[in-house]
């Protein structure tokens, strides 16, 4: 099911004509069960494999995608596998990244496939760890949050600025301007069965920043974040590279036989 905006033109409880049934979907307590069973959701999940999709619009109006990232996140251990996708800039590009134990790894397919299993440390290094969020748990998008009405067993919410950004692509937002502490922005969460899918108007985000701060921001098209989550398919553990190598001084070809 697409997910749509829903425009909140008031408080939790306004709205409708007091019927039992609108008064029952705008229950505090069923919101915050309705949240509270979803972070539970992915709690139990394990290793979750999501999906971020940086889109133009809303995809129910026509949103094009400008960046795709695939990740899988153990919990456990706090390692992550993601792969990005991107056309921003009109230049297409695919690359992997391993984060473990606070370093992060990087891969490209530039590399060719006999440097498939191997990785450069780029902790560090802004201009090619850009595609990676800071916050890399997918449960960001439930646990932060804040319900304010059912629509079915949709979930209309906001989450805070920072959260957002935390979320997303890092080097898209190089410096984070200062909005007062409740700028939020609009989101539907929606499950569907074994996946959670969760719709962010960036939009309403950006609306709330200055004129002046929102140039040093990739906002001209950035108008969409759409993620999903579930139990990852896959059980195999995220495991720490096993060639690491400096591309500056190994060919990529040569990678795994690269000195320790």
């Amino acid at each position: 099911m697409a997910l749509s905006v829903v425009l909140l033109l008031g408080a939790v409880g306004c709205g409708g004509s007091g019927s039992a049934a609108a008064s029952k979907t705008q229950d505090p307590a069923l919101l915050g069960q309705q949240l509270e069973d979803l972070v539970s959701q992915v709690g139990k999940m394990g290793i979750v494999e999501w999906h971020g999709e940086l889109l133009t619009k809303d995809p129910d109006k026509g949103g094009q995608p400008l960046l795709d990232l695939s990740s899988r996140f153990s919990p456990s251990t706090g390692y992550s596998q993601v792969s990005m996708t991107s056309t921003l800039g009109g230049k297409a590009q695919q690359v992997d990244y391993l984060v473990i134990n606070g370093r992060t790894y990087f891969n490209s397919e530039d590399w060719g496939p006999e440097a498939d299993g191997c990785w450069a440390d780029i902790t560090g290094d802004a201009v090619r760890s850009w595609g990676l969020p800071t916050e890399l748990d997918p449960a960001w998008s439930l646990s932060g949050a804040r319900p304010l009405k059912l629509a079915g067993d949709d979930v209309d919410a906001t989450l805070p600025f920072k959260a957002v950004l935390a979320g997303m692509p890092r080097g898209l937002f190089p410096t984070v301007p200062s909005v007062p502490y409740d700028t939020e922005a609009r989101a539907v969460i929606a499950p569907h069965g074994h996946l959670i899918e969760v719709g962010i108007d960036l939009v309403s985000l950006w609306k709330s920043v200055p004129d002046e701060q929102r140039a040093s921001l990739e906002t001209r098209r950035a108008g969409w974040w759409l993620m999903t989550m579930k139990k990852s398919p896959d059980d195999d553990s995220i495991a720490p590279p096993k060639y690491v190598f400096d591309p500056a001084v190994t060919p990529p070809s040569q990678c795994t036989r690269a000195p320790k």
